[in-house]
């Protein structure tokens, strides 16, 4: 039976204390809000169906209203953050549903809850003091206010005339409250990134300080390990190892300049790890990774795929290893492939499989999926987008 481990998607360790968070928190506030709203339109179309002039007409709007809001929670959840042609086309549905709403209104406009429209786009006038600058924000709200104030147009009865002219000024407060609202979240998030940044660069600066007394050691270290490497001759196994040692000190030495230990071609640092493994029978396959990804990202990937290899030539006996990278459109996957001895159902994870793949992926947003049983190798996929979180430090 197969085993697996799945990571679940996380942009950032410090999760709603960052830009990127609020922004998060506002599409899934803006997501339950939608959901609400339609369903107090609902109610109200269902019970008033038979006060209603033009009820296809009211289905209608009531349908472009929820088509319109599904974009905006869709593209949000896609972007992690509000986007501005679907709240545009938000407010455009909006104001046409509250040009045409007369027209479908019951007559008898004294009935609680009858004038839904006004409901829904209290919400919409929100969205864009949320997502806009100010000026276009500000426009959007007199628009949909002028929308709502054409029903004064309609000649409606005394009662009615009230509560359109009543309603104008929730629609100045949700735009105003929003504003405000968002700007101080905003800028505590900022002092919340930058406070995040200073801490990563002042322990970066003291991890080089740490280790520039030995730098010299380190360089000559892994000259001594290139010279040792050639002179090993046909042990594979053994220039493998020494091929390691010499990552690993080009490791550490890029820490000590402050430099990336990775690039961002994916491909050509997975190649790398060929000389690594050169015991394994190993075939690799990258012709489709041809995008770039940021290098702590690619550093991560890179470090799990080394794991993954490295319990191969621990555990698996394997007579097949695979490697296969792609970059597409909305993100990237690699995979590792042994048709080696597995492992049954319920292992525990080691701390290669838990730190180096699990946990360190998961911290970029990326998700893995590990699956393994007695007898029929183990298959492992790594996936993620180009929106990785690279703040916090590498595992």
């Amino acid at each position: 039976m197969p085993t697996s481990w799945s990571a679940k998607r996380s942009s950032s360790r410090r999760g709603l204390l960052s830009l990127a968070g609020v922004d998060r928190a506002t599409v899934g506030a803006v997501a339950a809000l939608k959901v609400l709203n339609l369903a107090q339109a609902t109610l109200v179309i269902v019970f008033s169906r038979d006060l209603v002039r033009r009820v296809p007409l009211e289905v209608l709007a009531a349908a472009a209203v929820a088509v319109a809001g599904a974009v905006v929670v869709w593209t949000g959840y896609r972007a992690q953050r509000l986007v501005g042609w679907a709240v545009a086309a938000d407010v455009a549905i909006a104001t046409v549903v509250l040009l045409i709403s007369p027209l479908f209104q019951p007559v008898d406009h004294l009935k609680l809850w009858t004038e839904w429209p006004f409901l829904v786009t209290f919400l919409v006038v929100a969205e864009g003091a949320a997502c806009f600058r100010p000026f276009i924000a500000i426009g959007s709200t007199l628009l949909v206010m002028a929308a709502a104030a054409s029903w004064l147009l309609a000649s409606p009865p005394p009662a009615t005339r009230a509560g359109v002219a009543g309603s104008l000024l929730p629609y100045a407060g949700f735009a105003v409250v929003t504003y405000v609202f968002m700007y101080y979240l905003r800028q505590l998030a900022v002092l919340a990134d930058t406070r995040a940044l200073t801490i990563q660069t002042l322990e970066d600066e003291r991890m080089r300080r740490v280790l520039h007394t030995p730098y010299r050691l380190l360089i000559d270290l892994a000259a001594m390990l290139r010279e040792e490497a050639v002179r090993e001759g046909e042990d594979s196994l053994r220039q493998a190892r020494l091929a390691e040692a010499v990552a690993s000190v080009q490791e550490i030495e890029s820490v000590v300049r402050g430099t990336e230990p990775a690039s961002g071609n994916l491909a050509a640092d997975l190649y790398r790890l060929q000389d690594q493994f050169v015991d394994l029978p190993l075939l690799m396959d990258l012709n489709d990774a041809t995008a770039s990804l940021p290098p702590d990202a690619v550093y991560r990937i890179r470090e799990a795929v080394r794991s993954a290899l490295q319990n191969v030539r621990l555990h698996a006996a394997a007579g097949q290893v695979m490697v296969y990278a792609a970059t597409g459109p909305s993100g990237w996957i690699v995979s590792v492939h042994d048709d080696g001895s597995g492992f049954p159902a319920g292992a525990r994870a080691g701390v290669g499989t838990r730190d180096l793949m699990v946990t360190a992926l998961e911290q970029i947003g990326a998700t893995v999926e590990i699956t393994s049983s007695p007898g029929q190798g183990t298959f492992i996929e790594f996936g993620g987008g180009y929106e990785c979180s690279t703040q916090t430090g590498r595992a």
